[in-house]
């Protein structure tokens, strides 16, 4: 028997509908849905909610850390338009007194080094940002240890240079960077959230010593500590790379400063002394000088003593170029 047109199109709607009923999702599959797009979630909340945190003043204020509570310093000045102008690594933050290339030189000076972990993400940033908020000063003294006579190249995110980067430099440039390292950028933000919940010093006490520390020393800070009494294991060894010390004091000698770049002082008993001194011949402009274990309290890092032992030496050659 034959079925009107009308009739087949009201089968074929019929069907289309049953079909469609068919393949609806069913709701335990739309839960499950959700719940994966809230889980992919979490951890871009969490990214997020670090980044506000981390740039917040109480979280610097109670940060356990010292080198995290000072790491705002370098930022805080602003026409304060030193003579010599100190940067580098930790060498530099625990090994330069300004007080004593001041009283030896007359010349107003400022310490503003970092952390190698926070020059191996966010490089010469600090330098570059106090030099844009100052005149350029006369003397910039730049003093790396030894085996850190090479471009420090971006390996992940360290938590000290992270911290910088989203504290002063939060654009599209750091934020591409962390999408490079999601894993590190997790970490980093678990760190943030962690230590404000949870390991954050309530009295705030770490970060008003350490700042005491440095407005005093104009940006020196002494690790708390022994001196030691023998070398901690031995530094690696690497070849300084001539060319980015060379790159380095040209960039910055363009500001009118006269550059000097040092090696810091090297533990007398450590067994890499010998490569270091040959290798850095010609490259730092001063010969490695050979220090006692007892004027370090960590390794690479300065007792009060040790401190102004190195700062003597670098005014001598400031004196030599006035």
């Amino acid at each position: 028997m034959a079925h009107s047109p009308r009739h087949s199109l009201l089968s074929l709607e019929m069907g289309t509908a049953q079909a469609a009923t068919d393949v609806q999702v069913a709701p335990g599959t739309r839960r499950a849905a959700w719940y994966c797009v809230a889980l992919a979630l979490v951890p871009v909340v969490a990214v997020v909610a670090s980044l506000v945190i981390a740039r917040s003043q109480r979280f610097v204020q109670h940060q356990r850390n010292s080198y995290l509570a000072i790491s705002d310093y370098p930022f805080t000045l602003t026409n304060v338009n030193c003579d010599v102008v100190v940067f580098g690594d930790s060498s530099a933050l625990t090994g330069v007194a300004p007080q004593v290339i001041e009283a030896k030189t007359g010349l107003k000076t400022c310490n503003i080094a970092q952390p190698n972990t926070t020059l191996a993400v966010a490089g010469t940033f600090a330098l570059d940002s106090y030099l844009q908020s100052n005149k350029a000063p006369k003397f910039l003294v730049i003093q790396f240890l030894a085996p850190h006579f090479s471009a420090s190249f971006e390996n992940g995110l360290s938590t000290e240079g992270a911290l910088q980067l989203v504290r002063h430099r939060l654009d599209f440039t750091t934020v591409k960077l962390f999408a490079r390292h999601p894993v590190d950028a997790l970490a980093f933000s678990e760190f943030v959230l962690r230590s404000a919940m949870f390991d954050r010093d309530r009295s705030g006490e770490t970060s008003r010593r350490a700042w005491a520390q440095i407005e005093a020393n104009r940006g020196m800070l002494t690790v708390p500590g022994p001196p030691l009494q023998s070398c901690i294991g031995e530094n690696e060894q690497r070849n300084p790379d001539a060319a980015y010390i060379s790159a380095l004091r040209a960039r910055y000698a363009k500001s009118g400063a006269h550059v000097i770049i040092n090696a810091a002082p090297y533990p007398a008993c450590d067994a890499g002394y010998d490569f270091y001194a040959k290798a850095l011949a010609g490259v730092s402009d001063n010969s490695l000088p050979k220090f006692d274990i007892q004027l370090f309290n960590e390794k690479a890092h300065y007792t009060r003593e040790g401190a102004e032992r190195n700062s003597a030496l670098i005014a001598g050659q400031i004196q030599n170029w006035k």
